[in-house]
């Protein structure tokens, strides 16, 4: 299907989700655009204004207004306004001054809302470019504003990330400036494939991996264009998408947009609230909502909180968490997420701060009150009750939720509704899933029916967190230790021995640079790229870790932590003198104020550690060696007991290892501290390393991921209702647990050997043709990726490693990569590179994003502008070596897009073509020899059916792909002609519409 015949299949369904397309401002330049918005203002402001429209002058300072616009962030704002009407300031020509309404944020669907959809708008005097034809494709507007940007893309010629590439030139160019500074969101379309992202901030801020493609309601990917465009580009889908789905990021001058995982549990929780509103009800038990660990709670959260707190009837929201430096951390994000306008209304409280806010009539605004689970249940046992409409949300429901103090708080707020967020749900037991718990609680007898489900195999899936590569080591202590000894005795013979410690920190010491440092960039690791967390089993071991760590790796920096929650039996006073020689230690290592100054030392401590180990101000800084001597920044390893085990996120950490047994929820998230994404080349998955009790571990790890990724029972009645068999397939290749090395290796072998065809075996030569040298670099950059995950999972270049059968066992065979050392894996990527800049621009692959990379390998697309030089070439000298040369630059297509260049290089033997081609040109020939060849395809067709021939034709030239007869009339109109005349019944009408529709499709 051509371009253009998709774009008016989008335009048309567009329309059938009530845009109005508008033909009178398409293909015109830009400046039709602003006299849109100039007629519009008019129109919705015409009371403000008297009757007098806006003058040239008026209008032209409106337009030096929008240069206040620097980035999307700062667009989103003047949208939102105040009280959800956006407007710019004026003053008239007579000196009167006016607030001018150009957008409604809560009039969605409906009021002073109009949406108009426009496309091939072109814009001639960018300021940032010497072109003067750069033409989009498709633009919505809002009120005259334009709030999304579409390019599609026709999938047998490129991929859609050329149109992200698209946008980022349009960016540079200076596009997004003045009123099309409003622009929001981006789409990328194909038939079969369909994205979208926030505009960034600038032109250098562009990264795919913010590009997020669509769920539906079930959980399945959406990839068909018209079904996308009917569940997130539909009234009201995408007024609500660009205002209440955007997340304003004032830390980073940014703008982000929620997933459709994040949107659809937002609309539970409001949906589940309207019920209760519509029936007059006022239920306890709302819901929850389990979204995995590092798939933003924090976001969902948020808006969840801000939504309810703009519902008429709830006098406040209150969030819930179950430790203090919770509370700080989610106030700040809180606040960072919220318009200027609602910050003030985001508190944190103790419990006697809340009973006094509590007890203010005259706050007519409803706040977001943030509190402790301990705080707040102390309140209550001091008298606070509260008879107002409330909402509580929890999160880490998991935990917080448990014991009196939950029932106790519930019966003294006895008018809020409380949903809970958690990425690791209490399950029952589901023994038909294999999912084994021992929770005699659920989360659902907590907080009611779960509202929305996002699994770790989701979240991996979607590339939104890693995998796990965990490992098990056994110290010789361990495993020569009497068998008889029961829990207590082997806790004190073993693992709280001193040579047990001893041998757990020297393979700390010996596989840190394999684990914590980059990946191999020309023989070179940078070191320490990584940090680890270290969790042991109470604080004593802390304490006996840590002197280890400053006796055995005196060069490596290593903190320790420890709250006075966690209960620990004798010894605390000895334990407070050891946690302060740590942290003092840790001031004079770094250089920071001494934090026994302050009021709450711990905190502000672990608070410091927390920034550093994220790289948060003010440790954002990229130091070098030198400079990292003189003023150290970077913090190694945090040895700790239970804290930052939950709630705590650092894409930089990527290693946890645990001499502690933990087991389903706890287990999971301990593990998932490190499985924040970064570059994938460097961090392929999060690891984790086990010192005690490998075998049980092992168990631990497989249930724990079982559970949340298939998910218990909610309630003891489900454990008598059988589960669909989707849900009992085993996991296999959703890469939640990295694979086996050596079978990582047997994979890569005959790929290397195949790039050593290509280039050599020492990859001293440049592949012959453009082809051969497209596909080196394409293969190269997807075995760099590989060998450099196996160099982060701690292989070694040499080593031999057993072959593991399909049932986990060794089959006595031994497999080596065949890539011998550093030297020859460092003159493959020299080679790649040198190869990769050798090609054409058009040609060449961004490396830092091998997943383009091969998706591009794998692609039929070839170098178009290379094609037009092939057959102008021929065009001019007529060969056998030039025809050839053609057909392997076009081998890569697939057999429809060949015959079209073959036809086109038929015509040029027989002097049909003579006129050199360019882009353009080449493409309108494609497109008539396409059209030639479906014509007589139909003509067929019609002959094999016995109906008019001109009549089929007709009709197809009326089809629009996924666009349903009902929603395209004038193509329903031209089949009911055909049927008419060949006299068919109602059964025979439906049979023919049906084969002839499907019939179209594959044109």
């Amino acid at each position: 299907m051509s371009e253009e015949q998709f774009e008016r299949a989008v335009l048309t369904k567009l329309k059938s989700e009530g845009w109005e397309y508008r033909e009178d401002l398409s293909n015109h330049t830009d400046d039709v655009i602003e006299d849109n918005w100039r007629s519009i203002l008019n129109d919705n402001n015409r009371v403000k204004l008297a009757g007098t429209p806006l003058s040239d002058t008026e209008f032209d300072n409106l337009k030096l207004e929008l240069l206040h616009n620097k980035t999307p962030y700062d667009a989103q704002l003047m949208l939102a306004g105040a009280g959800g009407i956006g407007t710019l300031p004026l003053t008239r020509d007579d000196g009167t001054q006016l607030e001018i309404e150009i957008f409604y944020g809560d009039e969605i669907a409906g009021g002073h809302s109009r949406y108009e959809v426009v496309n091939q708008i072109t814009f001639p005097n960018l300021p940032r470019t010497l072109g003067n034809n750069r033409r989009i494709d498709i633009m919505l507007l809002i009120n005259g504003l334009p709030v999304a940007h579409i390019e599609e893309k026709d999938e047998s010629r490129s991929n859609q990330y050329s149109a992200f590439q698209q946008f980022q030139k349009y960016d540079s160019d200076g596009m997004y400036t003045g009123l099309f500074s409003f622009v929001q969101v981006m789409f990328m379309l194909t038939q079969n494939s369909s994205h979208y992202f926030a505009r960034p901030k600038n032109a250098t801020e562009y990264n795919k991996e913010f590009i997020f493609g669509w769920r539906d309601d079930d959980g399945k990917d959406v990839t068909n264009a018209m079904t996308f465009i009917h569940q997130v580009m539909g009234i009201p889908a995408l007024h609500r998408l660009v205002t209440v789905n955007m997340i304003p990021d004032a830390d980073n001058d940014n703008l982000m947009v929620m997933r459709s995982y994040q949107i659809q549990a937002t609309r539970a929780i409001l949906d589940r609230m309207r019920v209760m509103e519509n029936n007059h009800l006022i239920e306890k038990e709302g819901g929850y909502v389990w979204h995995t660990t590092g798939s933003g709670k924090t976001v969902t959260s948020f808006k969840v909180a801000q939504l309810l707190a703009s519902l008429p009837r709830v006098r406040h929201v209150l969030f819930i968490v179950d430790r203090v430096d919770l509370v700080t951390q989610t106030a700040e994000n809180f606040k960072s997420f919220a318009y200027k306008t609602f910050e003030n209304r985001i508190k944190v409280v103790k419990g006697h701060e809340l009973k006094k806010a509590l007890k203010q009539k005259s706050d007519t605004a409803s706040n977001i009150f943030l509190i402790t689970v301990q705080g707040l249940a102390k309140a209550v046992k001091a008298g606070l009750v509260s008879d107002e409409r409330m909402v509580i949300l929890m999160d880490e429901a998991h935990r917080s939720a448990s014991g009196d103090a939950v029932e106790k708080i519930k019966k003294a707020f006895s008018k809020t509704t409380w949903f809970g967020f958690t990425g690791t749900p209490n399950f029952y037991s589901n023994e038909d899933l294999d999912v084994k718990t021992t929770r005699d609680i659920s989360t659902h007898d907590v907080f009611g029916d779960r509202l929305h489900r996002y699994t770790i195999k989701d979240a991996i899936g979607d590339q939104n967190v890693l995998g796990f590569d965990v490992t098990y080591y056994t110290p010789d202590v361990e495993q020569s230790a009497d068998k008889k000894l029961n829990e207590k005795e082997l806790e004190k013979a073993v693992y709280s021995s001193l040579p047990f410690r001893e041998a757990v920190v020297q393979d700390i010491i010996d596989n840190w640079r394999n684990n914590h440092s980059g990946p191999i960039e020309m023989g070179i690791r940078q070191p320490n790229m990584f940090h680890g967390m270290f969790a042991v089993s109470g604080k004593q071991a802390v304490v006996a870790y840590y002197k280890l760590f400053k006796r055995m790796a005196p060069d490596l920096r290593v903190a320790m932590s420890y709250s006075r929650d966690e209960d620990n039996g004798e010894g605390t006073s000895d334990l407070q003198e050891d946690l302060k020689a740590a942290i003092t230690d840790y001031v004079n290592l770094f250089d920071t104020h001494n934090f026994f100054d302050d009021k709450d030392t711990e905190r502000a401590y672990l608070n410091d550690i927390t920034k550093r180990i994220a790289h948060k101000k003010p440790y954002n800084k990229k130091l070098t060696p030198e400079q990292e001597l003189e003023n150290p920044q970077r913090l190694d390893l945090i040895i700790v007991s239970d804290q930052l085990l939950t709630g705590f996120d650092s894409k930089y950490v990527n290693t946890i290892y645990m001499d502690k047994i933990l087991k389903e929820g706890l287990l999971i998230q301990a593990m998932s501290r490190t499985n924040r994404t970064i570059d994938r080349v460097a961090k392929p998955h999060g690891k984790v390393r086990f010192f005690r009790k490998g075998e049980q571990m092992e168990e631990n790890v497989r249930n724990a991921l079982v559970i949340y990724t298939k998910g218990g029972n909610d309630t003891l009645e489900d454990i008598k209702n059988k589960p669909d068999t989707d849900e009992t397939d085993e996991l296999e290749n959703d890469d939640i647990l990295a694979q086996k090395k050596s079978t990582q290796i047997q994979e890569l072998i005959p790929e290397i050997n195949h790039l050593k065809n290509l280039a050599g075996e020492d990859f001293s030569e440049i592949p012959k043709s453009e082809k051969e040298q497209v596909e080196f670099v394409s293969l190269a950059a997807k075995v760099n990726r590989s060998v450099q995950q196996l160099i982060q999972r701690g292989y070694n270049f040499g080593e031999e490693l057993p072959i593991i059968d399909k049932s986990g066992n060794e089959t006595g065979e031994k497999v080596r990569l065949n890539l011998m050392d550093k030297d020859e894996f460092s003159a493959l990527q020299a080679r790649m590179n040198d190869i990769n800049d050798f090609l054409p621009r058009e040609e060449q692959i961004d490396l830092t994003e091998i997943k383009i990379a091969i998706d591009k390998y794998g692609h039929e697309i070839i170098d178009y502008d290379k094609l037009v030089e092939l057959l102008n070439a021929y065009m001019k000298e007529i060969s056998e070596a030039g025809r050839k040369e053609i057909e392997n630059h076009i081998n890569k297509m697939d057999a429809g897009n060949k015959s079209e260049i073959e036809e086109i290089l038929a015509k040029i033997e027989s002097g049909e073509y003579t006129k050199p081609f360019d882009t353009e040109s080449l493409n309108k020939a494609r497109d008539e020899i396409r059209s030639g060849q479906q014509e007589l395809k139909l003509r067929r067709w019609a002959a094999d059916n016995d109906v008019n021939s001109n009549a089929i034709v007709a009709a197809f030239e009326l089809f629009l792909p996924n666009v349903s007869a009902v929603d395209n009339p004038k193509f329903k109109q031209e089949m009911n002609k055909i049927e008419d005349s060949n006299k068919m019944t109602l059964l025979k009408r439906r049979s023919f519409e049906n084969k002839l529709q499907e019939f179209f499709k594959t044109l």
